[in-house]
C-alpha cells in the first residue's frame, strides 16, 4: 500500500431509536471497510444490515484468498460490484423465507483501498465524503426520491430540506431481487481523510458544518464523538454512525 491508512468507527443508538440498525465492519488486510443503514419492521433492518455486511465481508475474504494473484484495479472494481450484487439477492431471499423479515433492506456503502486507486461503492442514502485540501467533497450521490427530483429540478437545493419525502431511498440492498451498485474509483493523496456514514448524521448535521468538524478536530476519535454529539445536540432522531480513514504517508 502507498500508504497507512488509520481508521476510527462510531456507532451509536441515536435518542429516539429502541435498537441500533446501523452496523460498520473493517477487514484490515484487505484494506477494505463497509456500512450499513438497515430498514424494516420489528428486528427486520438490524438483521438486514448485520447480515448484508457479514456476507459482504465474507464474500470479499474468500474473492481474495483463493487468487493467486493480486487483482488489479479493474479486476477488484468488478469483484465488488459482483460481491454487493450477490448479497442483495441473499438478503432478498432470507426476506421472503421469513415472514417477519418480509420486505427488509438495507443501505451499503463501502471503501477499498487498492494499490493502484481507491474503489468504493454503494447503494441508497449512506454516504462517502473526502476531505482533501480543507474542502470536503461528496463522493456518493444519495439513491434517493429526493436526489431524483434535484436532478430533475423539480426541487431546489434550497427547497431539498424542507422536502416530506426526503427519507425515501430508490435502491436498496435486498428488498427486489436484483440491484446496481454504483462503483467508482478515485485516486491517492496523502493527507485525504475519508467519511462514511449514515443518514442519522447527514439529515441533522449540513456539509459545511461536516467540514468544519474535520478540519478543527485532528484526532479521528474525538473528531467521530463531536460529528456523533451534534446529530444528537439536533434531535438524534436515528441511529448515527461515522467511520473516519485518514491516509498517512
Amino acid at each position: 500500500m502507498p500508504f497507512k491508512i488509520q481508521v476510527y468507527g462510531l456507532s451509536d443508538i441515536g435518542l429516539q431509536r429502541e435498537n441500533n440498525e446501523d452496523v460498520w465492519a473493517e477487514l484490515p488486510e484487505e484494506h477494505l471497510y463497509v456500512l450499513a443503514d438497515g430498514m424494516g419492521g420489528h428486528q427486520a433492518g438490524e438483521v438486514a444490515s448485520s447480515e448484508a455486511v457479514s456476507c459482504f465481508c465474507e464474500l470479499m475474504r474468500k474473492v481474495l484468498a483463493k487468487e493467486n494473484r493480486i487483482l488489479n484495479l479493474k479486476e477488484m472494481r468488478f469483484a465488488i460490484k459482483s460481491g454487493i450484487e450477490l448479497v442483495n439477492q441473499i438478503i432478498y431471499e432470507m426476506g421472503r423465507g421469513d415472514e417477519i423479515l418480509l420486505g427488509m433492506g438495507t443501505t451499503l456503502c463501502c471503501l477499498h483501498f487498492h494499490e493502484e486507486g481507491i474503489i468504493y461503492a454503494h447503494v441508497g442514502d449512506s454516504r462517502i465524503y473526502r476531505l482533501r485540501n480543507d474542502k470536503l467533497s461528496q463522493l456518493t450521490k444519495d439513491h434517493s426520491l429526493l436526489r431524483e427530483l434535484v436532478d430533475k429540478g423539480s426541487i431546489s437545493e434550497s427547497d431539498s430540506k424542507e422536502f416530506a419525502y426526503r427519507n425515501i431511498i430508490t435502491k436498496a440492498v435486498g428488498t427486489e431481487p436484483y440491484v446496481t451498485p454504483t462503483v467508482q474509483t478515485t485516486d491517492y493523496r496523502n493527507d485525504d481523510l475519508y467519511l462514511m456514514c449514515s443518514d442519522g448524521l447527514t439529515d441533522l448535521i449540513s456539509k459545511h458544518e461536516i467540514e468544519t468538524v474535520l478540519k478543527e478536530n485532528a484526532d479521528l476519535k474525538n473528531c467521530a464523538e463531536v460529528l456523533v454529539q451534534a446529530a444528537k445536540d439536533k434531535g438524534g432522531f436515528d441511529n448515527i454512525t461515522v467511520v473516519l480513514l485518514k491516509l498517512t504517508t
